[in-house]
């Protein structure tokens, strides 16, 4: 059944906006614009893009962090498209502070914890860590997040996570001296636990809330990239849906 309302989860990419501090920023530059002799009406048009391949909302192969982990054009096209759990951390979202497993495992995620596993066992692979700290994209305060316990990521690859988005820039803390080379105070933890795994993270997500709600439906995302060869990652133009629970 196709869905009736898709909700678009990536930011748009143009030039100047937030990237990852030291990666090379996004730029889009028109490289041909040619009129055509006998068609007065018509223009050929073609830009030129530059950017890394973890510009915008964009996905991590395990190769991100791992010499030895899979590349981008390795991973089954499947993986990136399936039912999804959508976990409410916004009372936990503070600027640099961290977020545990206490936090998540609440009430209101009760059930979508439940969920979570193995596709093989019938269960959502799919797991997507709601901040609400996308409201801050493009301003210095989207650099300020809050990160993840490495606790967090164990225990969602233990549960069968094979995917963890969030609505950031990244699970782990991003230093102040970033862009100089700084490493977070507790490490990568998440980047490691997951990709070490061969499990994928996907960044920078945005509106995750408008697939959160009601019990009589199920929630479903495309987070599909580029297909690039030998990649670390890639940009990908997300987006989700709700639809009806299968009988």
């Amino acid at each position: 059944m196709f869905p009736t309302s898709i909700v678009d989860l990536s930011h748009p990419l143009q030039s100047g906006m937030t990237c990852y501090p030291g990666d090379p920023g996004f730029r889009i530059h028109c490289s041909c614009n040619s009129s055509i002799s006998d068609k007065p009406r018509m223009v050929v048009t073609v830009h030129e893009l530059t950017c890394s391949t973890h510009t915008g909302t964009h996905v991590d192969a395990p190769f991100h962090f791992f010499l030895g982990g899979t590349k981008l054009n390795d991973i089954p096209l499947e993986r990136f498209v399936g039912r999804a759990v959508v976990l409410d951390v916004r009372h936990a979202a503070h600027s640099r502070k961290k977020i545990g497993w206490a936090d998540i495992d609440v009430e209101c995620n009760s059930a979508g914890l439940r969920q979570i596993g193995p596709r093989s066992e019938g269960k959502t692979d799919i797991v997507l860590l709601w901040t609400g700290w996308d409201v801050h994209w493009d301003t210095p305060t989207y650099f300020a997040h809050p990160y993840f316990a490495r606790e967090v990521a164990e225990r969602l690859r233990d549960m069968g996570a094979g995917m963890v988005g969030l609505d950031m820039l990244s699970p782990d803390e991003t230093p102040a001296d970033a862009s100089e080379g700084g490493e977070p105070c507790d490490g990568f933890g998440g980047h490691e636990v997951l990709l070490g795994a061969g499990r994928l993270i996907c960044e920078n997500l945005r509106g995750l809330g408008t697939l959160a709600g009601d019990s009589v439906s199920e929630v479903w995302v495309s987070i599909v990239p580029l297909s690039i060869s030998d990649s670390d990652g890639s940009p990908v133009r997300a987006y989700g849906w709700r639809q009806s629970k299968q009988a």
